[in-house]
């Protein structure tokens, strides 16, 4: 074919968009094998992490943690915090799809101070969303509470209901025992 990894990384968002997420992963994973190749690790474990997005798109999380695992180390050894967050994001998706909410809430935490650094409001606020609804489910409603609420404070725009909410927890926070 002789098709650079940038066409297949091309070809692989295509065909992502356009649902064909099978398809989109064996794409994905050939623009990671050629960048691999090519020794551009970075490259190489972004597409890994787009392969995996479009696994777990699929129904195939225990295919889309495989994808995406040890991706986290490559981008903290190239100092990019929102990568390596986007990484144990990834993973922590597929970990809650597959049942295991207590790996899945230890790496959507781990994820957040690299949001932070990176100052990617947007994903922060969409981790501690994620981890409060797991923690709603898993019955610590205190804690949901805490996360919703540092959602909230991450949130530019709220609309005048999550301002309310904000109130109230900003308020029961408050009276809690430290």
């Amino acid at each position: 074919m002789g098709e650079t990894p940038e066409e297949f990384a091309d070809q692989g968002r295509s065909a992502y968009r356009s649902g064909d997420f099978l398809k989109a992963a064996s794409l994905f994973l050939k623009a990671s094998e050629s960048y691999a190749a090519a020794d551009n690790r970075p490259l190489a474990a972004e597409m890994a992490n787009n392969q995996s997005v479009a696994l777990l798109q699929s129904g195939n999380a225990a295919a889309a943690l495989a994808a995406c695992q040890g991706t986290e180390l490559v981008f903290a050894q190239a100092g990019d915090p929102l990568r390596e967050g986007l990484a144990l994001g990834n993973q922590a998706a597929a970990l809650k799809e597959l049942g295991r909410k207590k790996e899945s809430l230890e790496l959507f935490r781990r994820s957040i101070p690299r949001f932070e650094k990176a100052g990617d409001k947007d994903n922060l606020a969409v981790v501690h969303k994620t981890i409060a609804a797991l923690e709603m489910e898993s019955g610590d409603n205190l804690g949901a509470m805490s996360a919703m609420l540092d959602s909230m404070r991450v949130t530019e725009k709220l609309t005048w209901r999550q301002k309310i909410m904000r109130r109230l927890f900003s308020l029961v926070s408050r009276m809690l025992p430290k």
